[in-house]
This record gives structure tokens, sequence and C-alpha cells, in this order.
């Protein structure tokens, strides 16, 4: 199944990126990275005590500025799972800590993780951001573009230390894997 989605999205991203049209081949680019973030919440598992219910949503937080923001909004509503998916803008740890599942860090907030990842630790939270370095600064999946088309990093130590366990079929589809663990404060 993922293999089919990510196929589906590196075949849109790359039609995009034939075109002339330098607009439309961002505009594309932001739809696939909104694209990976909604199926990564597919192919995480987070223990049952990460809900306030059986019926709780998984939340993803916008942490920051996020150029796809748009595109991702469209999937809220959906469903993973049992779980409906409820994608929201994070602008203060509390805000992180009540109960986010999967957190974007926009680039902008990147001065604040130093702190950032001792503050959230061992709160199940699939972190993800856009910038070289990230998944060894703490995060968990760093989704970066290469010179044709865009693909993610995984820190797996980062996720089994936030209680997560990743798919393989996820893990099948990372460029690299990572296995250091958070850098030390």
């Amino acid at each position: 199944m993922i293999s089919r989605l990510l196929g589906m999205m590196f075949s849109l991203f790359a039609l995009a990126a034939s075109a002339q049209d330098r607009p439309a081949v961002e505009e594309a680019e932001l739809q696939v990275r909104a694209q990976f973030v909604y199926n990564f919440a597919n192919f995480v598992e987070w223990p049952d005590d990460a809900f306030a219910d059986a019926s709780a949503p998984i939340k993803i937080c916008l942490f920051g500025e996020v150029d796809f923001a748009p595109y991702l909004y469209t999937f809220s509503g959906t469903r993973i799972g049992d779980r409906p998916l409820a994608v929201e803008k994070a602008d203060e740890i509390e805000q992180i800590r009540a109960g986010c599942h999967i957190l974007y860090v926009g680039q902008d907030e990147r001065v604040r993780l130093p702190t950032f990842w001792q503050q959230i630790q061992y709160i199940y939270v699939l972190s993800i951001g856009d910038r070289q370095g990230f998944a060894d600064k703490g995060g968990i999946i760093n989704i970066l573009r290469t010179r044709d088309r865009v693909q993610f990093d995984v820190n797996i130590e980062n996720a089994l230390v936030n209680g997560l366990f990743l798919d393989s079929d996820l893990l099948a589809l990372a460029r690299v894997i990572k296995r250091n663990s958070r850098p030390n404060p």
C-alpha cells in the first residue's frame, strides 16, 4: 500500500518537475510534501495511552510557518485506521504537550530545537522537518529534496525514544535510516 501511495506521489512530482512553469513545480512539491506527512500517519503505531480515548483523533500539529499547510488541512477529517485525522496550528509547547501525535516543525522554529526536544521527550510525537540534519538533531523524519525528487530520512532511535513503532514498509522507502539517538543537552 505505501509503495503504491508513494509511487503515485513520486509520479506526480516527476510530472510537475517536467513542466516549464516554475511556480507549478513549486506548488506540486508542496502538495507532495503534504502527502508525505499524511502518509506517514498511516505507518506509525502509537501506544494506546498516547490518546485520550479510543475515538480520539490523530493530531498533526504545525509548529511555525509551514508552506504546504493549506494542502495538509485538506486531509483533516479523513480516517487513519479507526481514528479521524485532525490538522492544527500549534504556537506553544503546551499545545503540543496537550496531544499532538505528529509534529511538523517549520523552518522559522529551528532555532528553538535544541531545548525543544527536551520539553517534548516521551510524549509520543512523530517529529518531521525539512532541513538538513533535522533527524540528527532530535527529529524523527526529515523530508528533503534531492536532485530530482522529494525523499525522506528516518532516525529510528529517536522514534523508539518517543515510544513510536515505525512500519517496516515506511523504513524500506527511506533514503537513509539513522540509528543515532538524540544529542545530550
